[in-house]
């Protein structure tokens, strides 16, 4: 008599077993699944991203020809700070990541540039866009590397992007003052 109650009990959990697993595959796989992401990692890809446009921009207007040129550069200059300004907050203020000063020096510097309207570019400053290209291009193989996977900043490598942007907004502001 034992036996058959164990015989039965046995069988109806397989069965109950059998019912029961494939209604939960069938609700895991249709029902909403929210995918985990650190959202300040995704803000810090957009950043990234908007930093390597500037860079290129910045690049190119080395070899503008005249203060219209300037244009994209000074575009991509408000969005990568803007984004670069949401990331630092995102990662918890300024003590956490460094804010970028230098992109609102450059953004006056390109403002300064093309007040007078459309002119062609003299040497000299040129050169300026030329070396704040070359500055920036150092800011942005350190940006590369300033988050780590898991979604922390690299203080290390905040320290070394503090110290260039600060190099950067002085060279700019030296020459905003000229």
């Amino acid at each position: 008599m034992k036996q058959k109650m164990v015989r039965k009990t046995v069988i109806y959990s397989i069965v109950l077993f059998l019912i029961i697993w494939p209604v939960y595959q069938l609700t895991q796989m249709l029902g909403h699944h929210k995918e985990e992401h650190d959202a300040t990692h995704l803000l810090y890809q957009v950043s990234l991203f908007q930093m390597e446009l500037l860079k290129s921009y910045l690049e190119e207007s080395a070899q503008s020809k005249n203060t219209d040129a300037l244009d994209a550069s000074k575009q991509a200059l408000y969005s990568a700070g803007y984004t670069h300004e949401r990331l630092v907050l995102a990662a918890g203020g300024s003590e956490y990541l460094t804010p970028l000063d230098s992109m609102t020096q450059l953004t006056q510097y390109l403002q300064r540039l093309q007040v007078g309207g459309v002119r062609a570019l003299k040497p000299d400053e040129l050169q300026t866009l030329k070396e704040a290209g070359l500055q920036y291009k150092s800011i942005y193989d350190i940006y590369e590397k300033i988050m780590a996977s898991n979604g922390d900043i690299v203080s290390s490598q905040n320290t070394k992007l503090a110290e260039l942007d600060r190099n950067l907004t002085a060279f700019i502001r030296k020459k905003l003052l000229q």
